[in-house]
This record gives C-alpha cells, structure tokens and sequence, in this order.
C-alpha cells in the first residue's frame, strides 16, 4: 500500500492534482452508467456513487453538486478529513469513510463505483485486486457500474527523467516529484518501489519537503482482462482510451488513449 506519510498533507495534494476537469470525468462517468449498466430506470433514478481511493474527493463532492448520493473512502484519515471539511464549506452532503478498499462493507449498495487517478496501481498483488473487485461487486447493486483508471500499457516503463510539476494556489506553491530514474523495478514481483517527492511553498513559511516510497504495480492490459475474469463478479466490460471522450474512444496507442479505462459491470 501507499505511504501514509505522503498523503498528511491533503491540501497540498489537492494543489498539486487539481488541474483536472473533474466535471467532464463525472459525465463520463455518468455516460458508462447509463450506457453500459443493466440497471432498470426506476433503479437508475437512484444517484448513488462511491470512489475509492478518493483522495480529497473532488469527484465525491463534483457528484454532490449534481444532487447525486455520494461516497468516498480512502485509507488515509487526512484525505477523508479534509475532503469532508472541504464539503462542508460547500454546503455539500457527502459520506467520508476510512476504509481498506480491498475490504470494505458500505450501508447501502450503491449504483456506480470508481477507483480514478491511477488509485489502482497500489494494489500490488494479485490476491489484494481479486479481494478488491469482490469487495467492490458486493458493494455494487446487481447491473451497476464500477470504473477504473489505470495507467496506459505503453507507459509501464518511464522514461530516464523525473515527472515534476509545480501547481499553485492562494499563494501556495506545491511542486510533486513522481517518480525518479534510480527507482528499482522488481521484474519478479511486477513492482515499482517509486519515489515520491513534494515541496510545500507558502509565503512567509519554511519550505516543507516529504520524501517517500511506496511500491506500485502497474497493470497490463491482458493481465488485467485475466484478473477480471478470474474474480468471477463480473458478467462484462469495456476497455476504452480515456476519460474525456463522451462516447468514449476505444483503448489503443493513438493519440486519443492516455490512460486505460476498464468499465465493468456487475452480474445479475
């Protein structure tokens, strides 16, 4: 699993990851329910969501504006805290939960789930990824959708340079590290053992510097097909290129494809 450490600091995280359109991955999202679940429309009327792995909830809190019921749960007690605070300052109603997403039990089923932002590649075994889509089938209602965003194939060896990028924010400065070329790849495990680095600039401050890593796993295309399979919960799925193309685009290496999205649905 993740280093807790890295995520203490979920405002600066929320920084340095939100330059994404969240709006238009919810409509996706939105799009493969209502396209690809067997749900009946009485059931679709039901707005339930739930992201694991949910970070600060920016896509928890983008399905409360849109009067959905939404659920985010996360590892880490930083993350739920300050997603929860931030709803709060919306006046949004949103459920937090800590909670392992390889084993969890929500109150009531909801009718879409998704695991978004690569959020995946920290399962690294193939026993914690078959617990994970049982835990998440069951906590599916029968015919109900669960998304996946996962790195694309083509990128599962980096290149020789470091992933940096600095964001900004009401005077903080946040830049990440992702990633350096010293990081070892266990052939045998199919692991990455990842760096990750992110300073913490605000006016005033002394910079704040955290330095951690985690192992990662990130998944090929075919493998996956055979994990899916393997779990037995599921009846079909789709696999498509991105999220920002409503129909969405088949998965392949043209320029259309940057992650590879897995859309599952659940039996009956």
């Amino acid at each position: 699993m993740a280093d807790k450490k890295f995520y203490r600091n979920a405002h600066a995280y929320d920084i340095a990851f939100n330059d994404r359109e969240f709006d238009t991955e919810c409509t996706f999202l939105e799009w493969c329910l209502n396209n690809h679940s067997s749900l009946t429309k009485k059931q679709l009327k039901e707005k339930t969501f739930l992201e694991l792995g949910c970070g600060p909830g920016q896509h928890v809190r983008e399905f409360a504006r849109r009067g959905w019921n939404a659920t985010g749960l996360d590892l880490s007690e930083d993350m739920i805290e300050f997603a929860q605070a931030e709803a709060n300052k919306e006046g949004l109603d949103i459920n937090a939960i800590v909670g392992d997403m390889t084993d969890f039990k929500l109150k009531s089923p909801v009718n879409l789930a998704a695991t978004l932002m690569e959020s995946i590649s920290h399962l690294i075994t193939n026993e914690q990824i078959i617990s994970h889509f049982k835990s998440v089938a069951k906590n599916l209602t029968p015919g109900g959708i669960y998304v996946i965003e996962a790195t694309h194939p083509m990128f599962y060896f980096p290149d020789d340079e470091a992933n940096t990028w600095v964001s900004k924010r009401n005077g903080t400065e946040v830049e990440i590290t992702f990633g350096l070329p010293t990081d070892k790849f266990d052939s045998v495990a199919q692991q990455w053992t990842v760096t990750t680095i992110m300073k913490i600039r605000e006016k005033g401050k002394k910079e704040v510097v955290v330095k951690s890593k985690s192992p990662i796993r990130w998944y090929l295309a075919q493998e996956m097909r055979a994990l899916i399979e393997l779990s037995g919960v599921f009846d079909k799925y789709w696999m498509y290129g991105s999220l920002y193309y409503t129909p969405p685009r088949p998965l392949d290496t043209s320029k259309y494809s940057d992650s590879m999205v897995m859309v599952l649905k659940t039996k009956k």
